[in-house]
């Protein structure tokens, strides 16, 4: 309940199965570019709430039919409203009622059914709805979400003003209608076999596109913000103590690699964005994550957890914030596999720069192919044992033309997530790494990692570059550092072993305080401990692998 919220207010609850139009009928009456979102206490779930007539009008979660944890949540804030919106699709009518109708069978609040994809619906079904609204008074309103008009949001907010209701008994007595479902066609994703590949590789191209666009559009941005920006920056603060060099403009500062976080986050965020909503937007999203859940729940993720993972290879702090759509018994798996193996955007670009610069790109491919690896080894070693109790229930979506309104408003949403949460965190960090470097902790810190590279037969020289890289991955850069020197003393397989532990002995700051926010230290702490271990575990592994072959030589 928002802190403003009052018992005595009209509180209205959505509810409804996942993919249902529920979240658009929520943004649509509520008129709200960006909403507020609470977390239920003691758990994973949250709840976007806007104000609404004189009261609250709340966007559940969607429903799963086998998410005992989201029902008993639902249920909980139905007792606490005095409306329930109920959302069911046209298409499956009868079935999602059924489903829902446990949910208020006992219900004294007042009830408003939505029916939703009308523009999908059979006319017979139209038909048989519109003459018990006719005959019956009941407040049933048959339309399509994405394309609500004003004369109908006037009716709705006249429905929860004044005393009419549908009654249990009569919600009922709609399931004894004869509206047949309607069923999308079917597409390539239905073949076996070939279908699932054919996901696969569309989910690739929905996220691996968007980064490939982000980072040429960074890279030509970066230079023209270093001429008529930053240079131009630095000199104005030429005389200025050396701490506040340090603060704002150095190597770390707030104005020079703030800029740069902005630079190389922004067009991935916007891009990913983009990708993201258009897939929704079409029914695409929902229709490839069907296809694939089945082969990713063999380790332990469910297909919510899909989207959050692979927008990691953008930005691994939007990716958390995703991860909340995620079941609440999947989600610490979920952030954990993007902490260990979604590469950043900077993260990224970074070893692409250190492989071109040591003359081994073609190090690029097995190195995202071992991140994945390890991801995957990593959560079967960590959570092997622990079952995934809620799946996802198999709805095949309607593939349907885009509404550039609702584009945008998922765009602007995912926006000022990342202007108003991420970039905040992004600068605080950008200040705690320009002290840390002006007194020289960092160098100190570096010591720590002197037994872990004598270990993997790594100079000492690169401790700086593992404790950097826990700051921001793009520290990986640090192994230029001398004019390239540590190349000169570096084999190949070296370099990809000091590169894949500065990527995974931990995640970032950026990111460690976004999982601390998100789930608490103590899950926080278990993630980063258990991703050290594993780091190090897969690096002995392929150490011992390629001295066997060494050997066998």
């Amino acid at each position: 309940m928002l802190a403003n919220e009052s018992i005595h207010d009209n509180n209205i609850v959505i509810i409804g199965f996942e993919s249902s139009g529920k979240t658009t009928l929520f943004s649509k009456l509520s008129g709200k570019k960006r909403t507020d979102e609470a977390n239920v206490k003691g758990s994973t779930v949250h709840i976007a709430s806007a104000s609404y007539g004189n009261g609250y009008l709340k966007d559940m979660p969607g429903i799963n039919q086998t998410d005992s944890f989201t029902q008993r949540i639902v249920k909980e804030e139905i007792i606490k409203a005095t409306t329930v919106f109920i959302v069911v699709r046209g298409t499956h009518f009868i079935e999602e009622l059924e489903k829902l109708y446990p949910l208020i069978e006992n219900t004294t609040k007042k009830i408003v059914l939505f029916v939703t994809f009308s523009d999908k619906m059979s006319t017979d079904g139209k038909q048989l709805l519109l003459k018990q609204i006719t005959t019956k008074k009941l407040p049933i309103f048959i339309t399509d979400t994405r394309h609500l008009n004003n004369d109908i949001k006037e009716l709705v907010l006249e429905c929860v003003n004044e005393e009419e209701s549908i009654k249990p008994s009569q919600l009922k007595e709609l399931l004894n209608l004869s509206i047949s479902n309607m069923e999308p066609p079917s597409l390539f994703f239905e073949r076996k076999y070939m279908g699932t590949f054919i996901a696969f590789i569309c989910l690739f191209a929905m996220f691996v596109i968007p980064v490939i666009l982000a980072y040429n559009i960074s890279n030509f941005v970066q230079p023209l913000a270093d001429t008529y920006f930053i240079d131009k920056i630095k000199t104005l603060f030429s005389d200025t103590p050396r701490i506040v060099q340090m603060i704002f403009i150095d190597d770390y500062g707030l104005l020079s690699l703030g800029m740069y976080s902005f630079i190389w986050a922004f067009p991935v965020v916007l891009l990913i964005s983009c990708s993201k909503a258009l897939t929704e937007e079409t029914g695409l999203k929902d229709r490839i994550i069907d296809t694939i859940e089945p082969a990713i729940e063999k380790i332990g993720l469910t297909g919510r957890d899909i989207a959050p993972i692979i927008t990691g290879f953008g930005c691994n702090v939007v990716a958390v914030f995703q991860s909340r759509s995620c079941h609440s018994c999947s989600r610490t798996q979920c952030i954990s596999f993007i902490s260990f193996g979604s590469a950043c955007s900077y993260q990224i670009g970074a070893t692409l720069s250190i492989f071109n610069t040591a003359h081994a790109p073609w190090l690029f491919l097995p190195y995202i192919s071992f991140l994945l690896l390890g991801g995957i080894l990593h959560n079967r070693l960590w959570f092997k044992n622990q079952k995934i109790q809620e799946h996802n229930f198999m709805r095949k979506a309607f593939i349907q033309k885009p509404s550039l309104k609702n584009f945008i408003y998922q765009v602007k949403v995912d926006l000022l997530q990342f202007i108003k949460q991420a970039m905040p965190i992004f600068l605080i960090i950008c200040i705690i790494a320009g002290l840390l470097q002006y007194f020289h902790i960092i160098s100190y810190l570096a010591i720590i990692f002197n037994p872990l590279l004598t270990l993997f037969q790594l100079p000492t020289d690169a401790a700086t570059t593992l404790a950097f890289s826990i700051i921001r991955k793009d520290g990986i850069l640090l192994i230029n550092e001398g004019n390239g020197a540590l190349f000169s003393v570096l084999s190949n397989f070296q370099l990809f072993i000091l590169v894949f532990l500065a990527s995974t002995l931990t995640s970032c700051i950026v990111t460690l305080s976004t999982i601390w926010r998100e789930l608490g230290f103590r899950q926080a702490r278990n993630i980063i401990s258990r991703q050290l271990i594993t780091s190090i575990l897969v690096a002995l592994s392929l150490l011992v692998i390629h001295q066997l072959f060494q050997y066998s030589l």
